[in-house]
């Protein structure tokens, strides 16, 4: 295997060193001299300037932040036993409260002056001296202080989330990064969590059993340490949301998604509708691997007569060649990605299971983290990540206040990516490998709807039993069974179900992102209406693609999707995303039956 681990030397030398320890210094700086200018407002008659002043301080400091922490986590998250690295990471926490604080006093004291701030003529005049318009974030930030606690509560909530809210993260990153199960007692050979997850893809029945077994064991032996850190991680998430004076947990994760309830109800309501479609698939699937039911460890299992297992060096090529034919822009970022070793794709211990992409705004670059085998399934997963790169390319010159885009926006660039890379496999597959490709596709759509609406109803069931008392982990295995039950139906062996994916899932605990689900089938059903676009109007739409990326962090989601001819907030829009699925689980059905 030739999966390669990545390079950080561009964004710092070294862990600790120099050029690091510079930019902790300009971090502290920054953050001084912001609160410093946040705290003139009384003294000021100049509020244009003051606002001003306070948007650029903000910029600098985020910025500094936003590179020093994408960095100390791809440290740990690589090396998360590292006790150093844990340390730095808690340390950087630290330091940056103060600037937390100062937004908040920001807010406070932009609502003073709030009557003024709204005036056209004030918002053409702030645009003038900061070169561009702040409109859409100066009106979020008074809808926040309409939210948030008083000033000396906030500070108090983010200092108590280091050793509270975040502390219980890094358990279950750390737990599931490290746990182990004997594999072959004759040998003492020992496989990760991770590795075990992977073997799903296994096309021996036998041996996903096993791994699926084994895995269920691994989990049982820490459900009670995990349980405690969704207990804490939820229960942190009830308490500020409640404080924050948020109508529900909901409320809460739908202002940072920048959508309506209306639209949440849209989509939620089409994903619904569409079960049949997948079961459809999950049924014709079963048919195929001759079972009578699908079992939850036969979900990922191969289908096809494909064997190719794919180099890393063959990933890169590939991806490059349809990014390319895309448009030349986006070939050449992926090249530059590939040599400027921004990919760590090798699986080991000490490294967190699944993929993500972050960026480093100082260096204006990013760096992917996936764990790659060498299946169609890994392909794709390059191909998804470098689309989140590929984002955060054409946003590299913006703000830092228009570089922070909402989740559900974030799946944008790279389900685009990962549907260009999907549909020229399917255009080149030979006759007898296009079951394959189309598989792989139905796989991933049917996490993304299926799986993802069972999870968004399990964090639902958890936020409000959290609410009354902490959860044990039988209950916790029962409502996550419950969901999968609604959710994948007749279509999956109930008593083969998966009760520990709340065990396994790293998205449940962060008490900043609650309900971490619905924005990925936002962003597979809008990134499918994206590439439908592109379909249809071929080269012209390029440019309009970069548009809408570019306009993600200067707007709502509602706002954006709009920008691109489609109503979010109407059900029709979704279900046109789940037709196109449907048309392909026809033509799986056909070529199952045939």
């Amino acid at each position: 295997m030739d999966a390669p681990r990545w390079n950080l030397e561009s964004i710092y030398p070294e862990f600790l060193g120099a050029k690091y320890k510079t930019d902790t210094e300009r971090l502290s700086s920054a953050i001084r001299e912001l609160s410093e200018t946040v705290g003139s407002h009384t003294r000021r008659t100049d509020t244009l300037g003051w606002v001003a002043g306070c948007i650029q301080g903000y910029n600098k400091a985020a910025d500094l932040y936003g590179n020093l922490a994408s960095y100390v986590y791809a440290v740990f998250s690589t090396d998360t036993q590292n006790a150093t690295v844990a340390k730095e990471l808690n340390r950087l926490e630290e330091a940056a409260l103060p600037l937390k604080r100062a937004l908040v006093s920001f807010r406070n004291n932009l609502a003073e002056v709030a009557v003024t701030v709204k005036e056209k003529d004030f918002q053409e005049k702030l645009a003038g001296i900061l070169g561009e318009s702040y409109d859409y974030f100066l009106a979020e930030q008074l809808k926040l202080q309409e939210k948030q606690m008083s000033p000396e509560e906030e500070d108090l909530a983010e200092d108590l989330a280091r050793s509270g809210g975040n502390a219980w993260t890094r358990l279950q990153e750390s737990v599931s990064s490290t746990l182990t199960a004997v594999w072959d007692g004759e040998t003492g050979e020992r496989k990760t969590v991770v590795q075990l997850r992977a073997l799903a893809f296994d096309p021996d029945r036998q041996v996903r059993e096993k791994a699926y077994s084994l895995e269920l064991e691994a989990w049982k032996r820490m459900e009670i340490p995990l349980s405690y850190s969704l207990n804490g991680v939820k229960g942190f998430a009830v308490t500020f949301n409640k404080r924050r004076h948020f109508n529900d947990d909901l409320e809460s994760a739908l202002f940072a998604s920048r959508i309506s309830r209306k639209t949440l109800d849209a989509l939620l309501g089409a994903m619904e509708e569409g079960l049949p479609v997948f079961r459809r698939y999950l049924k014709a699937k079963a048919r195929y691997l001759g079972v009578e039911r699908l079992r939850f460890y036969d979900l990922f299992a191969p289908v096809g007569e494909s064997t190719k297992q794919w180099t890393f060096a063959e990933t890169r090529a590939y991806i490059e060649k349809q990014f390319g034919e895309f448009s030349s822009a986006m070939g050449r970022f992926a090249k530059h990605a590939f040599d400027g070793g921004w990919i760590d794709a090798e699986s080991r211990a000490g490294k967190v299971g699944g993929a993500y992409c972050t960026g480093f705004p100082l260096a204006k670059e990013s760096r992917i983290l996936c764990n790659f085998e060498g299946s169609f399934s890994d392909l794709m997963t390059i191909a998804h990540e470098l689309g989140h790169a590929y984002h955060g390319h054409v946003l590299k010159d913006n703000s830092a206040i228009h570089s922070n885009y909402p989740m559900t926006l974030a799946e944008t660039a790279s389900i685009f990516a990962q549907t260009l890379v999907f549909d020229a496999s399917l255009a080149q597959a030979p006759a007898n490998e296009k079951i394959h490709v189309i598989e792989d596709f139905l796989q991933d759509s049917t996490q993304v709807i299926v799986d993802i609406l069972s999870r968004f109803y399990f964090e639902r069931d958890v936020f409000a039993g959290r609410a009354a008392a902490e959860i044990s982990p039988g209950e916790m295995c029962q409502l996550m069974i419950e969901a999968q039950k609604a959710t994948y139906g007749e279509a999956l062996d109930e008593n083969f179900l998966h009760g520990y994916m709340w065990a396994a899932k790293p998205h449940y605990y962060s008490h900043e992102l609650g309900f971490y689900n619905y924005p990925y089938a936002f962003g597979l059903l809008f990134g499918l209406g994206l590439y439908s676009r592109y379909k249809a109007e071929g080269e012209a739409f390029v440019p309009q693609y970069d548009k809408v990326l570019k306009m993600t962090g200067r707007a709502s989601a509602n706002e954006v999707t709009a920008q691109a001819g489609f109503d979010i907030e109407n059900r029709d829009f979704w279900m046109s995303g789940i037709s196109q699925v449907a048309n392909y689980v026809d033509e799986f059905e056909r070529l199952v039956d045939a």
